[in-house]
């Protein structure tokens, strides 16, 4: 890599928004890239906006700044499309990942981007039929595999998301948050 792989997530406090970036730098980790993740917060009560930022480079990072010109776009809540930030330092090669049952080129429209790829995935969908709520990091991070292959395979994913979750979550909870990344990579559309 040239420069630092660069990410930046947009959610709402309790969807799992910063859970997921960390989770998500910690499966890199696994790749012998070396990595950062950490968030941005506005009021800290559920449901308020939130950011949170990876990056990811072969060597030692030492900026820990806001990424202000991602690689990558994840939008974790759908109702803040609208929202001119997730747009904010963009270029015409950065990458969206957007949890929505709408189709990619939908979403491309209504962000109003051209040579962007965008990449949807139905992750409230594939997480309340796993977990009976809506919590979309896992499945967000198997879009992210599907977008961002050459960051991170779908294996590799899998792997390392085995071993972190079983840290910290039961078994059965393990087994539930990999099958929400083998869907979040399986399903969802690209435009």
């Amino acid at each position: 890599m040239s420069k630092y792989f660069e990410i930046r997530w947009h959610g709402r406090g309790g969807q799992g928004t910063v859970t997921g970036a960390k989770s998500l730098a910690e499966a890199v980790q696994g790749t012998g890239l070396y990595v950062i993740a950490f968030p941005e917060y506005g009021p800290e009560r559920r449901g308020a906006p939130v950011k949170a930022f990876n990056r990811f480079y072969k060597d030692k990072i030492r900026i820990h700044s806001p990424v202000i010109s991602p690689d990558v776009v994840i939008i974790v809540d759908p109702t803040l499309i609208g929202n001119t930030e997730v747009k904010i330092g963009i270029s015409e090669n950065t990458i969206f990942i957007i949890n929505s049952e709408k189709s990619a080129e939908t979403i491309k429209k209504e962000l109003d981007l051209y040579s962007q790829k965008v990449f949807t995935v139905p992750a409230d969908k594939i997480s309340f039929q796993l977990f009976k709520r809506e919590i979309p990091n896992s499945a967000m991070m198997g879009a992210f595999s599907r977008a961002c292959g050459k960051i991170i395979s779908i294996e590799k994913l899998i792997e390392e998301s085995g071993h972190i979750f079983a840290d910290i979550l039961g078994k059965e909870l393990v087994e539930r948050n990999l099958e929400a990344i083998r869907k979040g990579f399986k399903e969802g559309d690209q435009a």
